[in-house]
């Protein structure tokens, strides 16, 4: 029921995307920025291999301090794998998912095929269990300080610190977050830039044009969560929002499109990294190595439960 309302809100508007305001096609080749050459940003594939990797290794941990453990889904990859750090739109998303809010919101959560099994423990047993795979409140840590940012706390007596290590190495955790902060830094400092704050006002001029007044992208976005908010589970109240998200972002991306946001979004991110220390490229270069080789360890992995799998099935009784 939930999917075909958000389905039903989409089709509403299907009729309506095909051009951008005052009719003019807009083509869908556009600049698609990511800081520090993606290497944060997995393809919706890679991220399915290396999350089924790291289950994989979580599972052989928790089996051998004696504990069943449950591969867990990936999940909806594709909406995550699709968005931009900067807030950038294609027509054709926007047309089909908006800005992701009321699909997000519709969305049943990724069951956990372990929840039911670990509901049924005894509670001393059940904590035995979840100390084992995300590690004890008073187990050993390691303190993680990040250039410019907080210092993280990291269990080292995890099953799921022990996967990440075996999937990509022991230095893994430290450059993945002072990557991140370096990230989130990037973003900031190229949403600032005057490049980018120039193609923002033209962006909202274009809106205006189309009847709205957004001085800022974030306007439209935190008045929609509103929306939803008060919408609660009323039916009808989701799918008008749904209706009006999906006609707000088609516009939206146009005018994004017309003003040439993501070309300057490009530009501002290039001046910017151009900036950065020389430091960096060495943390950055051994991340992207660590990647590169867990997903060729994913590979293998993979193959190798696919092949345990078939064999138990085929000596199981039928």
């Amino acid at each position: 029921m939930r999917r075909l309302l958000w389905l039903s809100a989409a089709a509403v508007l299907a009729a309506g995307c095909s051009t951008a305001p005052g009719g003019e096609a807009v083509a869908e080749r556009l600049p698609d920025p990511r800081p520090l050459g993606g290497v944060l940003d997995p393809t919706a594939a890679e991220y399915t291999a290396l999350h089924r990797a790291e289950e994989l290794e979580v599972r052989t941990c928790m089996e051998s301090r004696g504990f069943d453990y449950e591969v867990r889904p990936v999940g909806d990859v594709r909406r995550k794998a699709a968005e931009s750090p900067y807030g950038l739109l294609t027509r054709s998303r926007a047309g089909q998912d908006g800005y992701g809010l009321t699909a997000e919101r519709l969305r049943k959560p990724t069951a956990d095929p372990n929840a039911r099994r670990v509901s049924t423990l005894a509670a001393r047993d059940r904590r035995a269990w979840e100390e084992a795979l995300k590690g004890a409140a008073d187990g050993p840590r390691e303190q993680i300080e990040l250039p410019d940012g907080p210092t993280a706390s990291v269990p080292t007596d995890s099953c799921v610190t022990a996967a990440s290590r075996a999937l990509y190495g022991t230095s893994w955790y430290r450059n993945r977050l002072a990557l991140q902060n370096l990230r989130n830094s990037i973003v900031a400092d190229t949403l600032d830039h005057p490049l980018v704050k120039s193609a923002e006002q033209k962006w909202s001029a274009c809106m205006r044009d189309e009847g709205f007044r957004y001085e800022d992208r974030q306007v439209p976005v935190k008045a929609l969560h509103e929306r939803l908010a008060a919408a609660g589970s009323d039916p009808a109240a989701l799918r008008a929002t749904g209706r009006e998200e999906l006609r707000i972002a088609v516009r939206d991306a146009a005018c994004q499109a017309r003003t040439g946001l993501a070309e300057q979004v490009l530009r501002a991110q290039k001046q910017v990294e151009k900036a950065l220390p020389a430091a960096r490229t060495s943390m950055l270069n051994a991340f992207r190595t660590a990647r590169r080789a867990a997903l060729e360890r994913a590979e293998t992995a993979d193959t190798a439960d696919t092949a345990d799998t078939a064999q138990q099935a085929a000596a199981s009784p039928s």
